[in-house]
């Protein structure tokens, strides 16, 4: 059974050496097929277990592994139990493998440390707007994506900015609560959110409210999505209600904050 298979590809393509072509979050618990991919490609893995077999080598996959596939690459993953959970991004053009080359990133495995969630959604917000400034924001991010993976590696974050980085990563879920949250991580729905009010100031279920709308007022602003997409792609229910959460947070509808 697939758990999770969400992607986003750019509506278009720079004239430049190298730009994104798309971006994804999947949690799987089936092996996949082998891929030839022309482009380049990193798999960030964010939870679970697996193995990726490339070239003569099978490598474990465990949380903090990167790999990068140049182009051409011939590989397929098979997800550990109970499931495999990693962001990908690739990266298309003419000098997309001048660009890991000259970051330092060679083909296979490295230890990156913890998949820095939040960028990939924000890749993903960027990569949905066809307008160039956003594409070129959407390679921005990519770029800093990448330079994590060469950057020396952060400390390992505290449970509770494990929390805050997943609500982070997965708040455009409209199913996600919080007691999703607390199952996710193994804890007491009560515990987590007095430990998570003592260290942030905040319940969890207000900061995963407060990120809905941060992101819908945003897209609001930036974009020219109808009010029912930016509901959808923010972790609202309906339009209905995301247009009381905007008025109740902004004194206005929607249609106003335009």
């Amino acid at each position: 059974m697939e758990l999770k298979r969400h992607y986003v590809m750019a509506p278009r393509c720079l004239a430049t050496g190298f730009f994104v072509r798309g971006t994804g979050h999947f949690v799987i618990r089936l092996k996949e097929n082998v891929k030839t991919a022309p482009y380049c490609e990193i798999f960030w893995c964010a939870g679970g277990t697996g193995t990726v077999r490339y070239g003569d080598g099978t490598y474990a996959l465990k949380p903090g592994s990167v790999f990068y596939f140049p182009p051409g690459s011939a590989h397929d993953i098979t997800p550990g139990a109970p499931y495999l959970d990693y962001h990908w991004l690739s990266i298309d053009g003419p000098r997309a493998a001048v660009l890991f080359e000259s970051l330092g990133i060679g083909p296979g495995l490295a230890d990156a440390g913890p998949c820095p969630e939040e960028l990939f959604s924000r890749l993903e917000e960027y990569l949905q707007d066809s307008v160039k400034e956003f594409q070129l924001k959407a390679l921005n991010t990519a770029f800093e994506i990448l330079t994590r993976i060469v950057s020396p590696r952060p400390e390992k974050l505290s449970l509770l900015e494990q929390v805050k980085s997943f609500i982070d990563g997965e708040f455009r879920r409209p199913e996600l609560d919080v007691a999703g949250i607390a199952g996710h991580f193994h804890l007491h729905r009560v515990s987590l959110s007095r430990m998570f009010r003592q260290r942030f100031g905040i319940p969890p279920g207000a900061y995963l409210a407060s990120r809905r709308v941060q992101a819908g007022m945003a897209l609001l602003g930036t974009t020219s999505l109808s009010v029912k997409e930016i509901a959808s792609r923010c972790g609202f229910a309906s339009a209905d209600y995301f247009s009381k959460v905007i008025r109740r947070a902004a004194g206005a509808p929607p249609t106003l904050m335009r």
